[in-house]
């Protein structure tokens, strides 16, 4: 999709611009954004930082980001034109690392190319709205969401007080029948797959049910970043008491690791290191989701016992 939408193209940097809030999660405001292509991830990896952070504090971060092999990078700032020099600076030598073929800054609704010499459609500046482009709308059509701001992706996983009292309510009545099974987790699971919103009674098995190993590597195996299961997950997250949160919340980390959203995947990722810091499965979320492992890329079945799974290399 970089290439489709190559800044050396006419129109290409528009797209680019529409592409980055439904790959982030949210629309970036004061940031620097790096768009980072590989060959063997149908979707680029974009990572966002705050534009204000010394030239010196970007250039750490960012070079940990890229991967080896990288086929392409592009940077845009979203901010005042005070940071074309320090856009340039980090331009410079990231391009030491891998070709950095577009640099933009984004102010005020103009986009304006920043690549010395450079004739595309954006050279002099072009007023670009990022919510009505093409590949905005292709982004949309298959589910990923544009939050007006970063802060707002922890909506998506903030415990819910009212539901949350609901499931309580619902576990306190519950038989004391033991724990479900992975044929039971199954049923549980099904109804989200048909698109159904789960009951505070579902809820709260499923909640029961994911205390168990055996149960908690099931619901793992079964959540490859589909899009309603990705959305049960964070449903179950904000619904589940906070004693329950930890394996949902870190379920929903590794479908939006899965989905390519890296900044909901960390979201998630802190909601489920706050419940259960000690926990196995979400240290073992947090080491894939930290370490950039593509998720594609892992050897399935992955190990019951929750131990760190193998890749053919690391991102």
């Amino acid at each position: 999709m970089l290439e489709s939408a190559s800044p050396r193209r006419q129109g290409g940097s528009d797209q680019l611009l529409g592409m980055v809030p439904y790959l982030l999660g949210y629309h970036p405001t004061e940031a620097l954004v790096a768009i980072i292509k590989k060959p063997d991830r149908p979707l680029p990896r974009v990572v966002s930082l705050p534009l204000s952070e010394p030239t010196t504090m970007l250039l750490n971060h960012l070079t940990l980001q890229i991967p080896e092999k990288a086929s392409g990078i592009v940077l845009i700032g979203y901010g005042p034109a005070t940071h074309r020099a320090k856009i340039a600076a980090v331009s410079e030598v990231l391009q030491l690392l891998a070709p950095v073929v577009g640099r933009f800054l984004y102010t005020d609704g103009i986009l304006t190319c920043l690549t010395p010499a450079c004739t595309c459609s954006a050279a002099e500046g072009v007023a670009v709205d990022p919510r009505s482009t093409r590949l905005a709308a292709e982004l949309a059509m298959t589910g990923r969401v544009a939050l007006p701001s970063r802060q707002d992706l922890h909506t998506l996983i903030a415990a819910d007080p009212i539901a949350q009292a609901a499931t309580e309510a619902a576990l306190g009545s519950l038989d004391a029948t033991g724990t479900p099974g992975p044929a039971d987790l199954a049923s549980l699971i099904a109804p989200a797959g048909a698109g159904e919103r789960l009951t505070a009674d579902q809820v709260a098995r499923l909640c029961l049910a994911l205390h168990d190993q055996d149960n908690l590597v099931t619901a793992w195996h079964h959540t490859r970043g589909r899009r309603r299961h990705h959305e049960l997950w964070l449903d179950v997250t904000r619904r589940a008491p906070e004693q329950h949160a930890g394996a949902p919340a870190a379920l929903a980390a590794w479908s939006a690791w899965c989905r390519g959203q890296d900044a909901l995947a960390q979201a998630a990722l802190d909601r489920a290191r706050a419940v259960t810091p000690d926990d196995g499965f979400t240290r073992i979320v947090g080491y894939l989701v930290d370490a950039h492992l593509p998720a594609h890329r892992l050897r399935w079945p992955l190990t019951p016992h929750l131990d760190a799974p193998s890749s053919g290399s690391h991102s």
